[in-house]
């Protein structure tokens, strides 16, 4: 493959690789903020669900879900599992700066810091328009985010991940004249018989908290809480990756 876009070849060994990440840690996080604010969802729109990992997970908790996501492959992954299961989720291709659905949600998470490989302000700020105009009146929009601290301080390594019919060579830096975080990803995956190879390079940038906090308010929402990991405990300098929660007026 020669194209260098992230979550191409890398999404038919995305879980692999990932699975070790807490969704379900993650899932009853996002429960406990719901009910400590006193909220019901019926439906949830999970923003960025490449494989549908968070979005099973609602599904079996018996929320109507839909997920969106601007990569087919990581859609087909997702599509497939769901359909293992016997879940109905309603998967759609759309980016996360500028996606329109035709339904209002209760709901929306974008979980595993997604929202970072938004890497200009003004895609930010249309994300955060656009999950406004998907949601009620009412309705709560959670999403996490690597901060600088912890883009910055990845160490600059090479890691290795291999498995019978995988073998991905992962680089991560800093680079700090584009003040962003860089994987470089080199996989072979063993198809038909042979080895197919792929190249992707994946970004990932932090804006200042409170600037996050300032274009939710702009677009409408109300900032509820910043929060550590796992808690109530409000976000601070030290923070590595924190926890959003807006709310947007209504009833």
């Amino acid at each position: 493959m020669t194209s260098k876009l992230p979550y191409i070849g890398f999404a038919k060994v995305y879980d692999e690789i990932m699975a070790d990440v807490p969704y379900d840690r993650w899932l009853g996080y996002i429960e406990s903020i719901w009910s400590a604010n006193g909220f019901s969802p019926v439906s949830v729109l999970d923003l960025a669900c490449g494989t549908g990992n968070m979005s099973l997970r609602l599904a079996r908790s018996g929320y109507l879900v839909t997920g969106i996501d601007r990569s087919d492959q990581m859609l087909e992954v997702a599509r497939q599992k769901a359909r293992d299961e016997g879940l109905y989720i309603e998967f759609l291709k759309g980016r996360m700066e500028d996606f329109i659905t035709e339904q209002q949600f209760d709901a929306a998470v974008c979980v595993f810091d997604s929202l970072n490989y938004l890497l200009e302000a003004k895609d930010v700020q249309s994300c955060f328009e656009s999950v406004f105009g998907a949601l009620n009146p009412g309705g709560y929009f959670m999403f996490d985010v690597n901060t600088r601290l912890r883009l910055s301080t990845i160490p600059t390594d090479t890691n290795i991940f291999q498995g019978p019919w995988f073998f991905v060579v992962w680089r991560d830096l800093w680079d700090e004249s584009n003040e962003w975080w860089q994987a470089n990803l080199t996989g072979f995956l063993k198809c038909n018989g042979m080895w197919c190879r792929f190249d992707e390079i994946h970004r990932e940038r932090a804006f200042p908290l409170e600037t996050l906090a300032a274009w939710l308010e702009a677009a409408g929402f109300v900032v509820k809480g910043i929060y550590e990991p796992h808690a109530f405990k409000p976000a601070a300098e030290t923070t590595l990756r924190a926890y959003f929660v807006a709310w947007k007026p209504g009833s």
